[in-house]
């Protein structure tokens, strides 16, 4: 699919530029997608946490101002569940999307982490000129890590800007499960599986639209702290002026601390602004 963004990216310079200066100041659209993990292994009390954790950090999303962000969310366990569809979040309709969100019931099954990727893909295909960022909550390895790395960068050389995730419970943050889901972000980031970020407590958030990234959270109850990081972070850096850093929570797993994944950044550039 021919993608604007994509192609500005590869310009010269000086063009790209001047093409970005005649748009910073016009407003834009910015797609949010979020996926929650609601396999076996989380628990229905563990995921009624993160649902009502992200519920909760949804108020942070601007419901005034230059720019207008479209939301969608869905879970995902062997299956992938649209909990709500893309919707441009507005004072009048926050309070009935968190609710509905917050209605959300657990289901159980495995960890369909390609089919969370392709489903976000695949509900913002007709918003592809607009910045997406999609963010995956899970506490697990994929079924298929390979599907998984396809799926984000399919996705990437389509139309998305950015994947992150948040990686829940003490039992996965190890090197070789965040390494995974690095390599996931990295592909759906910029197209480069080197390109993950793990974050370490006190880190700097990143712009998502520049580098993918893994922010390991130790417990359930935690991930409200990281969630409302992730989202004000995006907020700061779609925000004309924005530019103050969000520190990760001091939630994030102490394990990180200590052998806290790093790769080497390759920016991808915002075409938007």
């Amino acid at each position: 699919m021919f993608n604007l963004k994509k192609l500005l990216t590869r310009v010269a310079p000086g063009v790209l530029i001047i093409m970005m200066s005649t748009t910073s100041t016009q407003a834009a659209i910015i797609n949010l997608g979020f996926s929650l993990d609601e396999s076996g292994s989380v628990g229905s009390s563990n995921f009624n946490l993160t649902r009502d954790a992200l519920a909760d950090a949804l108020a942070i999303i601007p419901t005034t101002g230059t720019n207008q962000y479209r939301l969608a969310v869905t879970t995902f366990s062997s299956i992938v569940t649209q909990v709500i569809a893309p919707t441009i979040v507005s004072a009048a309709n926050i309070g009935a999307l968190q609710t509905q969100l917050k209605a959300t019931a657990y289901s159980g099954g495995g960890t369909a982490t390609h089919s969370a990727i392709s489903n976000l893909a695949s509900l913002f295909s007709g918003f592809n000129t607009d910045l997406t960022l999609f963010n995956i909550t899970t506490d697990g390895s994929p079924n298929s890590q390979s599907s998984a790395e396809g799926a984000a960068l399919f996705a990437f050389n389509d139309y998305v800007d950015g994947i992150s995730f948040e990686a829940v419970g003490g039992g996965i943050n190890n090197t070789f499960a965040l390494n995974n889901m690095a390599r996931i972000a990295g592909l759906g980031t910029s197209g480069d599986a080197t390109a993950g970020v793990v974050l370490a407590s006190g880190d700097a958030i990143p712009d998502a639209a520049q580098t993918g990234f893994v922010i390991p959270v130790l417990t359930f109850a935690d991930y409200e702290d990281a969630i409302k990081a992730k989202i004000t972070q995006i907020v700061v850096d779609t925000t004309p002026g924005g530019s103050t850093p969000v520190p990760a929570p001091s939630a994030v797993s102490l394990l990180a601390l200590g052998f806290a994944v790093m790769f080497a950044r390759r920016a991808k550039k915002m075409s938007n602004y």
